[in-house]
């Protein structure tokens, strides 16, 4: 049987050529995602996300140069709700911070984009893909497109009589960007043929399938971080492990229909994110449990990773909470969440056989 990174070799790579150039550009296309993840969590606690209400995928590259055009820019905000709810009281310079935030936001999903197609494309014309890694690649690229179309859906929905932003499509635009983050870090993993040995599949079997319930616990609670962050509900009930010194607050199913209090009361989405938390982290020590029971020191260390870093995680959500959402502990709580599901994305491959890892 061949070795695992072989394997990956021999089913997305041409011979001759050497899948470790993939994984250096795969490992930087990480990184930018990871960042622009963390930028746009800066740019939504600040208030900056709406300071550009048009949408010039090429020509806005380039930002307001002169005093002329800075002072048509700010004219153009100021004809938009969020001016006058908002910021009545800004001046340009306080308009310059907010629209650089949100500028710099988009500069870095250019870049991303350009980092992406453009060794793409050259891969392929060299002959480095074969067909089933190049169909991955297209779709990550195309849902990168769908990525920056739903960040600008997600403006547009601020940009209205109540400035701001769509929870609904807040949520949907960082899911978004999570999954691709996950799914161009799997190719990554396996581009490094970092799999379990074949003569013990049936050993990590069922640590794959406690693995597999804890990545959808980590979605579960993104998805409920994402609500959490529309709403603003971080802002209210700042105790801990209470709720103002209850354990179910009476509001919790006030809205009507019952569902709606899921996902627009602030107390139910903050009671719900404490819980799912929770039981993310629960999860996260069982599978740690697993490392009592494997051989292999990687994947014994990646399990170490994941409680770490749910650990981490669980603390940075309380210290955010506690602080009313202070804006470096807030960014903090977004990263270690990128973090966790990077631990459980390579935990979940690397307990992987080679067989299936060649199928990846």
């Amino acid at each position: 049987m061949h070795s695992a990174s072989n394997a990956w070799q021999l089913r997305f790579t041409l011979p001759g050529r050497n899948p470790r150039h993939l994984t250096i550009w795969l490992c930087i296309v990480c990184v930018l995602i990871y960042s622009i993840i963390l930028i746009g969590g800066y740019t939504r606690l600040t208030e900056s996300g709406l300071s550009i209400v048009d949408w010039k995928p090429i020509s806005g590259v380039i930002p307001p140069l002169t005093h002329t055009q800075w002072i048509e820019e700010f004219q153009l905000y100021q004809q938009y709700p969020e001016f006058s709810v908002v910021h009545p009281d800004m001046n340009l310079d306080g308009f310059k911070k907010i629209f650089f935030v949100e500028y710099f936001h988009r500069l870095v999903g250019r870049v991303i984009a350009l980092v992406f197609f453009i060794p793409f494309v050259y891969f392929w014309l060299r002959g480095y893909l074969k067909t089933a890694l190049a169909a991955r690649l297209s779709a990550v690229f195309l849902l990168g497109a769908m990525q920056g179309l739903l960040g600008w859906y997600m403006v547009k929905s601020g940009l209205v009589d109540n400035p701001s932003v769509s929870q609904y499509r807040l949520t949907a635009h960082l899911s978004l960007a999570v999954v691709l983050y996950a799914y161009v870090l799997w190719l990554t993993v396996s581009s490094l043929g970092w799999c379990a040995p074949s003569n013990q599949a049936r050993e990590y079997r069922r640590m794959r399938a406690v693995c597999l319930w804890c990545l959808v616990m980590a979605a579960l609670m993104q998805v409920s971080g994402g609500f959490m962050a529309g709403t603003h509900a971080g802002f209210i009930m700042n105790t801990f492990p209470d709720m103002n010194g209850v354990w179910l607050p009476q509001q919790l199913l006030s809205l009507s229909p019952v569902w709606r209090n899921v996902f627009e009361n602030v107390i139910t989405i903050q009671f719900l994110h404490r819980w799912l938390a929770l039981g993310a982290v629960l999860s996260v020590g069982i599978l740690w449990i697993y490392r009592f029971r494997i051989r292999e020191r990687r994947n014994k260390l990646m399990l170490d990773a994941c409680l770490a870093a749910a650990l981490l995680q669980a603390s940075l959500g309380v210290m955010t909470l506690l602080s009313a959402v202070q804006l470096n502990l807030a960014i903090a709580h977004q990263a270690g969440f990128v973090l966790l599901l990077s631990a459980l994305v390579i935990a979940y491959r690397v307990a992987s056989p080679v067989h299936y890892a060649s199928n990846a």
